[in-house]
C-alpha cells in the first residue's frame, strides 16, 4: 500500500483514481470555454468588418461609438456558440442513454471514463488545425463539436467520474467525497479560466489550443495506464440478444430504475433531486454562456487577462469551501449545506446582474463562494437513495436528463434571450438564473422538513423481519433499514 507519511498522519496514494482524469479534462475543457468564444468572436469580426475595426473594438471608448457594430457581433457569437453546444449534447446525450448510461455496470468503469477522454483529445486537434489556418470558415467548429459529440462529452465523463467514485465510496462519506470530486472541478476550473486569458493576451490561438490538447491527452494517457476497471458483477441474461443486452436493454433497464417502487416517498425524492440538479444546472451554464459577453460590453469592457482572473478566482474559491467548509460541517444535515449555497448563489447572481464596475463584480467571487454545496449533496443524496449497482443508471441518467438536458435548455434559453435583452437590460439573464436557483432552493427547503420528518418516524418504527429488508440511506446522511413493497 502506497501512503504519504506527513508528521503522525498517513495519505494512502491509492484512494486518489479517478480524480486526476478529471482534472485534466475539465482544466482542458474551462480552457476551451473562453478561448472557443474569443475565437468565434475574432472570426465573425473580421469576416464582417476588418481586423483593425476588431482590435479597436476592445476600447471601450470605440464601443461606445460603434454599439450597432458590437451588438452585431455579440449576438452572432451567441448564436454561434448555440449552434456548437447543440451539436455537441445531442449525441452525446443519446450515447449516453443508449450506451454509456450502462456499459459501466456490464464491463466495468473504466471505458466509458477512456471514450470521452479520447473524443476531447481529437477535437482539441481540429481546433488547433482551424487556428493554425486563420481563413478558415467558422461552419468548420462544428465538425470539433461533432467529433466530441460523438465520443459522449463532458456529460459522459462526469457521469462515468460520478459512477466510479461513489461505487467505490464509503456510504458514510459519500456526501464529503463527492464535495471533493465537485471541488476539483472547481480548481480545474480555477487554472484553466485563470491562465486562458494570460495565454490569449500573450500568445495565440495556436498555442492555447496547443496547450489544451496536451492537457487532455494526458488525462486519457493516465486512464489508459493507471485506472482500475471496477466491475459491477452483472451478467447477461440467458436469451437475450447482444445487440438487445448492449443498446436496447440500456433504455429498459433506465425505465426499470424510474419505474422502480421505493419505500418512504423515495421515488418522488429522487425526482425533485433531479430538478434541483437541473435548475442548477441551467442556471449555472446560462451564466457560463453569458458571462463572458457580458463582461466584454461597456461600461465593463473587460479584457481576457481580466475576465479569466475573475473565473479563476470566483472557481478557487468554490473549489476551497468545498474541500475545507463542507468537511467541517459533516454533523450538519446535507439539506442545510444545500440550502446555504442557494442561498449563497442567488446573491451572487442578483449583483453580477446589476454590476457597472469591475469592483463590485469581483465581490460576487465573495458572496458566491458556496454555491459548489447545492449540486454535491444533490447528487449525494440521490446516490444514498439507490443500491451499489443501480449507480451507473443512476449517474447515466442524470448525465442525460441534468446534464445534457438542462445544458441544452441553458443554450437555448440564454443564448436567444441574452442578444434580446441587450437593449434594456443586458444583466436579465443573471435575474432568471437567480429566479430558477429560488425555485430549487423551495424544493430544497420542502426536501429538508420530509426527510426530517422521515428520519423521525424512522426512530419509532420496529425492526422489520430478517430477510425482508434493503440497506439504503435516508437521502439525508444517516443509514436506514427500509421495507420493500411487495
Amino acid at each position: 500500500m502506497a501512503v504519504i507519511r506527513c508528521g503522525r498522519r498517513q495519505f494512502d496514494l491509492n484512494l486518489i483514481t479517478v480524480e486526476p482524469v478529471l482534472f485534466l479534462y475539465m482544466t482542458g475543457l474551462y480552457l476551451r470555454g473562453p478561448t472557443f468564444q474569443a475565437f468565434v468572436f475574432d472570426k465573425i469580426c473580421t469576416d464582417r468588418y476588418n481586423e483593425t475595426f476588431c482590435t479597436s473594438l476592445q476600447n471601450k471608448t470605440f464601443q461606445e461609438d460603434h454599439k450597432t457594430e458590437e451588438d452585431y457581433v455579440q449576438s452572432q457569437t451567441s448564436y454561434w456558440i448555440l449552434r456548437k453546444n447543440v451539436v455537441e449534447l445531442v449525441p452525446s446525450c443519446l450515447l449516453v442513454l443508449f450506451l454509456l448510461g450502462s456499459l459501466g455496470d456490464k464491463v466495468g468503469r473504466k471505458l466509458p471514463v477512456i471514450l470521452p477522454c479520447l473524443g476531447e483529445v481529437l477535437s482539441s486537434i481540429v481546433y488547433l488545425i482551424l487556428s493554425i489556418y486563420p481563413s478558415s470558415k467558422v461552419e468548420y467548429v462544428m465538425i470539433a463539436a461533432a467529433v466530441n459529440g460523438l465520443s459522449g462529452g463532458f456529460t459522459s465523463l462526469l457521469m462515468s467520474v460520478y459512477s466510479y467514485v461513489m461505487h467505490i465510496a464509503d456510504p458514510a462519506n459519500r456526501t464529503v467525497r463527492m464535495g471533493i470530486i465537485e471541488s476539483i472541478v472547481f480548481f480545474a476550473g480555477t487554472v484553466g479560466v485563470f491562465v486562458s486569458g494570460v495565454m490569449l493576451d500573450n500568445t495565440s490561438f495556436v498555442f492555447v489550443f496547443a496547450f489544451i490538447s496536451g492537457s487532455s491527452f494526458l488525462g486519457l494517457l493516465y486512464a489508459l495506464l493507471r485506472l482500475e476497471n471496477i466491475t459491477a458483477n452483472t451478467t447477461r441474461p440467458e436469451g437475450e440478444g447482444i445487440c438487445t443486452y448492449w443498446f436496447l436493454s440500456s433504455i429498459k433497464e433506465s425505465g426499470r430504475f424510474l419505474m422502480k417502487k421505493r419505500q418512504r416517498k423515495r421515488k418522488l425524492h429522487i425526482f425533485l433531486l433531479f430538478i434541483v440538479l437541473i435548475l442548477l444546472m441551467i442556471a449555472t451554464v446560462g451564466e457560463a454562456d453569458v458571462l463572458l459577453l457580458y463582461t466584454r460590453r461597456a461600461p465593463l469592457s473587460w479584457s481576457q487577462t481580466t475576465f479569466g482572473y475573475y473565473k479563476g478566482l470566483e472557481n478557487f474559491t468554490r473549489g476551497l469551501t468545498l474541500v475545507t467548509v463542507m468537511p467541517l460541517c459533516r454533523k450538519m444535515r446535507d439539506t442545510t449545506l444545500g440550502l446555504w449555497g442557494l442561498a449563497s448563489k442567488i446573491i451572487g447572481l442578483v449583483v453580477m446582474g446589476f454590476s457597472t464596475q469591475t469592483w463590485l463584480l469581483f465581490l460576487v467571487v465573495i458572496f458566491a463562494m458556496f454555491q459548489g454545496f447545492p449540486a454535491a449533496v444533490a447528487r449525494s443524496l440521490v446516490s444514498n437513495m439507490v443500491s451499489p449497482a443501480e449507480q451507473g443508471r443512476l449517474f447515466g441518467l442524470v448525465a442525460v436528463v441534468v446534464d445534457s438536458t438542462g445544458s441544452l435548455l441553458s443554450y437555448l434559453i440564454f443564448n436567444e434571450l441574452y442578444p434580446a435583452t441587450l437593449a434594456f437590460f443586458p444583466g436579465f439573464s443573471f435575474m432568471l438564473a437567480a429566479g430558477l436557483c429560488v425555485i430549487a432552493a423551495a424544493i430544497m427547503l420542502w426536501l429538508r422538513v420530509e426527510l426530517r420528518e422521515k428520519a423521525l418516524d424512522d426512530t419509532t418504527t420496529a425492526k422489520p423481519r430478517r430477510g425482508d429488508t434493503d440497506n439504503v440511506s435516508t437521502g439525508d446522511g444517516k443509514a436506514e433499514t427500509v421495507m420493500p413493497h411487495m
